[in-house]
């Protein structure tokens, strides 16, 4: 038996130890194995592919990706480094980087089905879905697995609209895993993007079955059944999302509350989702305030100022901390909890009053809002911003227009006759404090409708054809905003006639 300065004197028998770990799927220890054969000598491939492999095994991306890195300086022209490095920022959300490695290793080595199949699911996620149906049909002809090749060309054909060669793409697959939940999932999304209801629900029971009721199926149709106008399911099938990875920001800090009787205690509500959720949820407080809870709200510091002026109880950054209570509840869960499950239930709009200051400056002519965009993470983006250009029919009104937002899309003024706001607005409280001013809002699914419609600013509110859940599929009105108009694409992808429609309405009023 080997001395652990025989050790020192031989470090490839940390490697011998490592392969031995690797064979036997003990990956800690063949990461670890490697970590110390690196005390005495530098890593070499073989080293590097040892220790990234064992740390993708164990889910530890961070890991990986900063061994993949290093290996990548010192190899650079071995493919299933780039591969693997690619796999470890796919896993922490880097994808444009992500993108990069995989076309990388594919320029190294381009007969890589896998590879190809990783980077068409990589493009789909960034929004180039031509790339992701040609690179999902490369995987197919490498001869990638085939139901898994096929499953990523329906999705990417699914996302350009082409539902018809997507639905056989899925019924393809299905023939050769008859039982893939998957399949029936997508086959159902499909439905749902076409506003098909009737027939997506045979094909999301047979999903759920399939895969004994995973909590990602039972998200979905929550979404669904809530657009379809269904909430008595949908809010029950909704708290699958809590199931979830990383569901909520911070872990809760108290027992859940179930809607049982808690007067006199303390509940903490925890925004969840984007600043829209918690700005259409927190109408709630005030039935809580009435039935005698002591309120505590966890929300993102730029709500901080906002709610705090307006809402019942004590209101916290959640940047801060979470604080003490007997009871917590994520804010999308208080329609069941409080059995308040219809918009109609809810107290109405406007429930939020802005503060004085800042000013917009003054101007004889009619004052329009205009967001064009949202955050180009968020999972649909792609379908609900719109290019600036496309917005001339408005833009050519006799206005004068303001962009009430911060962050993504204000690069894209250019001679439009449009004033940025975005040097005023600090939070929320701002932004509340300038859409009140306008006469009118025209904007797309953010969280500035929410706003706008919580302050019961006059909104025009541009939407796809299947559109995010709250504002179900059919109508030009919401029940959960009375000051909202809602102008919906006729066809998936056609933004020309509803922004025809709402040019010619401003022109009239």
């Amino acid at each position: 038996m080997q001395s652990a300065n025989d050790k020192n004197a031989d470090p490839e028998h940390y490697v011998s130890e490592a392969l031995a770990a690797l064979k036997r799927n003990d990956f800690p220890a063949a990461r670890d194995a490697i970590a110390s054969y690196a005390e005495a000598r530098p890593l070499g491939l073989r080293h590097y592919l040892i220790k990234g492999l064992a740390e993708i095994a164990l889910s530890d991306w961070d890991g990986a990706e900063k061994t993949f890195s290093k290996a990548a300086i010192h190899h650079p022209d071995e493919a299933q480094i780039w591969f693997n490095l690619g796999i470890a920022r796919e896993n922490l959300g880097r994808f444009k980087d992500a993108a990069d490695d995989y076309e990388r290793s594919l320029a190294l080595k381009t007969n890589q089905p896998e590879a190809c199949g990783n980077l068409s699911n990589i493009y789909r996620r960034l929004a180039r879905f031509a790339e992701a149906e040609a690179m999902a049909q490369r995987a197919l002809d490498l001869g990638a697995p085939k139901a898994q090749a096929l499953n990523s060309l329906g999705l990417a054909l699914a996302k350009q609209n082409k539902f018809a060669e997507a639905e056989d793409a899925f019924w393809e697959a299905l023939r050769l895993e008859p039982n893939n939940f998957l399949m029936f999932s997508n086959l159902a999304n499909l439905a749902i993007d076409q506003l098909d209801f009737a027939g997506a629900w045979p094909f999301f029971a047979k999903a759920r079955a399939a895969t004994q009721d995973s909590s990602l199926i039972r998200r979905d149709e929550a979404m669904a059944r809530l657009l379809s106008g269904d909430y008595e399911a949908g809010w029950k099938l909704y708290e699958a999302r809590l199931e979830l990875p990383h569901a909520l920001r911070a872990k809760p800090p108290c027992l859940m509350w179930c809607g049982e009787n808690i007067a006199g205690k303390k509940l903490v509500l925890l925004s969840e989702q984007g600043f829209g959720d918690a700005i259409q949820f927190c109408r709630y407080g005030a039935s809580l305030e009435k039935a005698g809870v002591e309120l505590l709200w966890s929300v993102r510091k730029p709500l901080e100022r906002l709610f705090a002026a307006n809402l019942p109880g004590r209101v916290c950054a959640e940047e801060d901390g979470l604080p003490e209570a007997d009871f917590c509840l994520p804010i999308l869960s208080l329609p069941l909890a409080l059995r308040k499950l219809r918009p109609e239930d809810t107290p109405p709009a406007p429930y939020l009053r802005a503060p004085a200051e800042p000013k917009l400056p003054p101007s004889p002519k009619k004052k329009i809002g205009l967001v064009w965009t949202g955050s180009p993470t968020h999972e649909r983006d792609y379908e609900r911003s719109i290019p600036l250009a496309k917005l001339t029919p408005v833009l050519d009104l006799p206005a004068q227009f303001y962009a009430p937002f911060t962050g993504f899309g204000l690069d894209q003024i250019t001679d439009q006759p449009i004033a940025r706001l975005d040097h005023l607005i600090k939070d929320f409280a701002d932004a509340a404090a300038l859409l009140s001013q306008l006469d009118c809002l025209v904007t797309v699914d953010t969280a500035s409708a929410h706003l706008a419609g919580a302050l019961g600013v006059k909104t025009f509110l541009l939407l796809p054809y299947c559109p995010d859940w709250r504002w179900g599929a059919k109508g030009e009105i919401t029940p959960w905003y009375p000051s909202l108009t809602l102008f919906r694409q006729p066809t998936p992808g056609n933004w020309n006639e509803p922004i025809a429609r709402l040019a010619e309405k401003l022109r009239a009023a």
